[in-house]
């Protein structure tokens, strides 16, 4: 990787959003091969697409170790940030990004606003409206690894990722869709204005 590739962050941002798609397509042929009588090579897809679950969760484990991480560095004095940051880090600094915890809320509030689910572009649409006051400068950039994506938006994705996945504040729900649960519901009514 080149020093404009070394984001691990963005790295694993852009698995998961790679086997998110590609679990999305294997269902949609794996449902054709059903319909259409082809019973063999629907069984064979549903033992892969259990297979890719099960590495999904993994690449979801690895995503949460890495938060952790970047906590972990985020704690630290400004000498051991200059120390750990220089590789696989990236450039940024505590406080020059918006951490992803701080979209829950956001994110909960405009589901519940659009009557508990909508399309991904226009929940981050909405999100970012809210977040106007609160979003940071290089929360508006580009992902290094990406010209297609803000920041803001891949933070705000983390975050919903760990709501569906960790916690259950949202549901599981095709590509493209969000919906909020009855546990985010839940959590949204007991707000006691932490970000967690």
């Amino acid at each position: 990787m080149n020093s404009d590739q070394n984001d691990v962050s963005s790295a694993l941002g852009l698995l998961r959003d790679s086997l998110a798609e590609e679990e999305q397509r294997i269902r949609s042929e794996g449902a054709k091969a059903m319909h259409d009588g082809d019973y063999d090579t629907a069984t064979s897809v549903i033992e892969f697409a259990k297979r890719l679950l099960a590495f999904e969760k993994k690449v979801e484990a690895l995503v949460a170790e890495w938060d952790d991480l970047e906590d972990l560095r985020d704690a630290a004095s400004p000498a051991v940030q200059e120390i750990v940051s220089k590789r696989f880090f990236g450039k940024r600094k505590k406080g020059e990004i918006t951490p992803h915890t701080d979209f829950y809320r956001p994110i909960l509030e405009a589901l519940v606003e659009m009557g508990g689910s909508g399309k991904t572009k226009l929940v981050l649409d909405r999100v970012g409206e809210k977040m106007k006051g609160i979003l940071k400068p290089l929360d508006y950039e580009n992902h290094k690894s990406s010209d297609k994506q803000i920041r803001w938006r891949n933070s705000a994705q983390w975050a919903r990722n760990t709501m569906v996945n960790e916690d259950g504040r949202m549901k599981k729900t095709k590509n493209g869709v969000w919906e909020i649960s009855a546990t985010g519901k839940k959590w949204l009514q007991s707000f006691s204005g932490k970000n967690e």
